[in-house]
């Protein structure tokens, strides 16, 4: 089986997303899947990058997409990607029904916020004859910080939620509902998440050394 992870956030491999689609990735691996990443902020700069994700996505057995949320959708050039996959006319994908399966992340302390990038991406499986294999969502993603070791427990619940991922799809089947379940939990009291992300915010200004109330908005003056 081969197996292509798509990290759809611009930070690369310092990113949220490419530790939850690396998480994944190197549990395939495990299980004698080939496996190969895609960086697609980086790829799509170019005509000969942008080629090489085309080959790779038809290759491929299954497609994991990995990314954060950007206003309720998917990053630009993420969703451009697919659009160039959807409108290849010459496109000849791999054998056997390949599949396609999600993990996003958000900022908000919902991971239901994340519905509505999901439905887009099972749609577009669909309108290319990819079978569906659902979605990992999460919430507080801003808590990740690039290390798992910052979640309560250590992450560990997060943890075996990508390797039983990996172990379904290795398999064949699809993302198990019980890792959907972990994933969807909150990391940690709402108004701790709340808290930390203010005081996150304010450091950024002291930081910068910006003057004005955090609550400024100097377009909305009329």
């Amino acid at each position: 089986m081969n197996a292509l992870i798509l990290v759809g956030s611009p930070k690369g491999r310092k990113s949220a997303s490419w530790m939850l689609g690396s998480g994944i990735g190197e549990g395939l691996r495990d299980r004698g899947v080939t496996v190969q990443y895609g960086m697609v902020h980086h790829e799509l700069r170019s005509g000969e990058g942008t080629g090489k994700l085309l080959d790779l996505f038809d290759s491929s057995d299954l497609v994991v997409l990995a990314f954060p949320l950007y206003v309720d959708s998917l990053p630009a050039p993420l969703t451009r990607l697919l659009e160039l996959v959807a409108e290849r006319k010459d496109r000849t994908a791999a054998a056997g029904n390949p599949r396609l399966g999600v993990v996003v992340q958000c900022g908000f302390p919902e991971a239901h916020q994340c519905d509505t990038a999901i439905g887009i991406c099972r749609r577009f499986a669909g309108f290319t004859g990819m079978r569906w294999a659902g979605a990992l969502a999460m919430g507080m993603g801003g808590s990740l910080e690039g290390d798992f070791g910052r979640l309560p427990g250590g992450g560990k619940k997060i943890l075996d939620a990508l390797n039983k991922t990996a172990e379904a799809l290795a398999r064949g089947g699809d993302i198990p509902d019980e890792a959907k379940a972990v994933f969807a939990r909150p990391l940690m009291p709402r108004w701790l998440y709340t808290l930390t992300g203010n005081l996150g915010w304010r450091l950024k200004m002291r930081k910068n050394k910006a003057q004005s109330p955090i609550g400024y908005r100097p377009y909305g003056q009329g």
